[in-house]
């Protein structure tokens, strides 16, 4: 039931309701410990490959992908637990919409990442660049559309939460992570036909670090599908208490692989660099050097 433009759970069993908060309050605990997990083991990495090496403008995308996400979880969780914040409606109604403003924030961040390297790959194709950025840009408009749609979850006296699910149009709701998708499958498309044609063009020599993005890409493609999928249909078909079970997941999960996918390419490129210079190299058709660090100078 709806009272006063938002989502009324009060009507449901307190039992009931009980059960389905420890329930998203416990996943999304389990959610923040994963992400703050990886982190711990990945930091040696990260100060190898990224902290010694030359600041660039890179260094500070690669630092608002990697803390601001558990920063903001840190918030989302305190909002869940913390029973002040829910005592006050006014505060608690502006408090349910932080997610899916670090939602927003997060994949911002992360399609700038994966434009600068489109444009790199296609050795610093204009068309790529704008296109691109305005898919990215349209993308996040229908983000911020379906987002405001959202409400705070009413919850029975007692309880305690500031979440956000959808206000009466849950499939207006899931336009987020439809548009998030196809972005990403965009990407996923652009990238494997520069490597096809790369391998074409190199009679069937792919360069290592071509495997190692294409198995990347592909992987993370598979994560956010199934990720988005399930967010989808919990917002769809899950009571209204559980509708916001999976976002958690989901604004933690794309970060972390992302994190990975930048360390998996400095790694590698740290092991086949010709000499120690700092650069990040990528060969083109003609086997050429595209320096990444100075195309995301230059963007």
């Amino acid at each position: 039931m709806e009272q006063d433009g938002l989502i009324d759970a009060s009507q449901m069993p307190m039992a009931h309701t009980a059960h389905d908060l420890m329930v998203l309050k416990l996943y999304s605990l389990a959610t923040f410990a994963l992400l703050s997990y990886d982190i711990i083991i990945t930091f040696g990495d990260e100060v190898e490959h990224i902290w010694k090496r030359k600041l660039t403008p890179f260094t500070l995308l690669w630092f608002l992908i990697r803390y601001v996400p558990p920063i903001g979880f840190a918030f989302i969780t305190m909002a869940l637990h913390y029973p002040r914040w829910s005592a006050d409606a006014h505060s608690c109604d502006k408090i349910a919409l932080f997610p899916g403003i670090l939602g927003i924030f997060t994949t911002t961040v992360i399609g700038i990442i994966f434009i600068i390297r489109l444009y790199a790959t296609y050795a610093g194709s204009k068309a790529v660049l704008c296109s691109m950025t305005l898919l990215l840009a349209v993308v996040q408009g229908i983000k911020i559309w379906a987002f405001s749609s959202g409400k705070r979850l009413q919850l029975p006296p007692g309880a305690s939460g500031c979440i956000l699910i959808p206000g009466g149009n849950s499939v207006r709701f899931t336009c987020t992570w439809i548009a998030e998708l196809i972005f990403d499958s965009v990407v996923l498309v652009l990238t494997l036909y520069r490597a096809i044609t790369s391998n074409r063009n190199t009679r069937g020599s792919m360069c290592t670090l071509w495997k190692l993005i294409l198995r990347d890409g592909i992987v993370y493609f598979m994560i956010i599908l199934a990720s988005d999928l399930a967010n989808v249909l919990a917002f769809l078909l899950y009571p209204a208490d559980l509708k916001a079970l999976n976002t958690s997941f989901t604004i933690s999960i794309i970060p972390l692989t992302v994190s990975r996918l930048i360390l998996n390419l400095r790694s590698a490129d740290t092991k086949l660099r010709p000499t120690t210079s700092d650069q990040q190299w990528i060969y083109d058709d003609e086997n050429e050097i595209l320096d990444i660090n100075e195309t995301i100078t230059f963007a």
